[in-house]
Order: C-alpha cells, then sequence, then structure tokens
C-alpha cells in the first residue's frame, strides 16, 4: 500500500472516530470541569487536521487552506447534527470555537513537522 493512500485512510479512519463521538456514542455526565469537554474537541480536530495536512501535502502544496476548509465544514455540519439528529447533545457554537482552535494547532504542528 503506497504511502499517500495510508495517509488518506488515516485521516479518514479518524473522521470515522470523530463521527462516533461526536454523534454516535451518547452524551456523558457533564465534567466537574466547566467546559472540559472543549479540550477534547480541540485534541479531536487537531489530530484529524494534522492527518488531513499530512494526506493532502502529498497531492497538493500546501494543504492549509483546504485542511481548513474541511475542518471547518465538519465542525459546523457535526454541531447542527447533534443539535437536530440526537437526543442527548446539543449544537454549541464554543465547541466550533474548539474545533478550529484544534485545527490550527494541528495544522501548526504538521507545519512545524515537515522540515524534520
Amino acid at each position: 500500500m503506497s504511502l499517500p493512500l495510508r495517509r488518506s485512510l488515516a485521516a479518514a479512519g479518524w473522521w470515522l472516530f470523530s463521527v462516533y463521538l461526536l454523534l454516535l456514542k451518547p452524551a456523558g455526565a457533564p465534567s466537574a470541569i466547566p467546559h472540559f469537554d472543549k479540550l477534547g474537541h480541540a485534541l479531536l480536530f487537531a489530530v484529524w487536521a494534522w492527518l488531513l495536512a499530512r494526506s493532502l501535502a502529498a497531492r497538493q502544496r500546501p494543504p492549509l487552506r483546504p485542511t481548513l476548509w474541511l475542518c471547518l465544514g465538519w465542525a459546523l455540519l457535526s454541531e447542527l447534527a447533534q443539535g437536530s439528529l440526537t437526543l442527548t447533545r446539543s449544537a454549541e457554537a464554543g465547541d466550533v470555537v474548539a474545533d478550529m482552535a484544534g485545527a490550527l494547532i494541528g495544522l501548526y504542528l504538521w507545519r512545524r513537522g515537515k522540515g524534520r
């Protein structure tokens, strides 16, 4: 299996994992730490942005803009879906902000590490 294909599969697999976490897994009890779930959102999107950038870099240069658009699209769509398709979750603008902060962190880490 070629390296670009493996990287694309890794990004797709992580996205499917996020579908499970954001839409299929029932919401747990609220954390004792206010807004702790935002850290989870940021981490989820940081990893996905890093994997997307790695995957897209093999096909085009630079992958920053498409990665950000994909992350923004999924952040908005997942929140809309949580608000309308699930019974245990709600849509929160703060989650989109956390998602995009994570995406920016993931892109920063990808860009910092690509020279190595």
